[in-house]
């Protein structure tokens, strides 16, 4: 038997999650779904917009994205193997949640509840250790480059003479 944690606020989601997987715990709210994460499961499922709204802003303490950063700063070990599903419909925060569950070493995936999508390897996951472990020498390179293309192609400007200044009170 799988353990699986479901965290969502919708009544109606957890009722579909519950009737497939009638094993499953649900809870609504970040701190019970923290102390929750304190116990072994082999299945975490994460709802980012909680308390009934949507789309709320990822830096709020009681959205799906303060487990994550929860999870991202305090290691758990015994959740090394547990798969993430991070259920969202707010893609752009449920993309945010699954980069940095990935960071951090967890296997995670997006999967907004309720749609079936075929299963597919993670390329998120080669796509960040690409960015994650190559780009600062990139980035310093291509700057690099820049500064001296700049410095070629910018025109000096003629000097500054300075002389006489003309009155123009004497000029008229």
């Amino acid at each position: 038997m799988r353990r699986r944690l479901f965290l969502d606020d919708d009544p109606a989601r957890a009722a579909v999650f519950l009737a497939r997987h009638p094993d499953a715990v649900w809870v609504e709210t970040v701190p019970d779904c923290l102390d929750k994460l304190l116990e072994r499961w082999d299945e975490v499922h994460l709802d980012h917009d909680l308390g009934g709204e949507h789309y709320v802003d990822s830096s709020r303490d009681d959205c799906g994205m303060e487990v994550v950063r929860r999870l991202t700063r305090e290691p758990r070990r015994h959740l090394a193997r547990a798969r993430f599903t991070v259920h969202s419909h707010n893609m752009i925060a449920a993309y945010e949640m699954v980069l940095q569950l990935g960071s951090a070493g967890y296997p995670v995936q997006a999967r907004p509840f309720g749609m079936n999508l075929p299963d597919a390897p993670p390329i998120w996951l080669d796509f960040w250790r690409r960015l994650r472990f190559g780009t600062s020498a990139k980035i310093r390179r291509m700057s690099a480059r820049l500064a001296k293309v700049r410095l070629r192609s910018s025109p000096k400007a003629p000097p500054i003479e300075v002389g006489p200044v003309d009155d123009p009170a004497e000029t008229g």
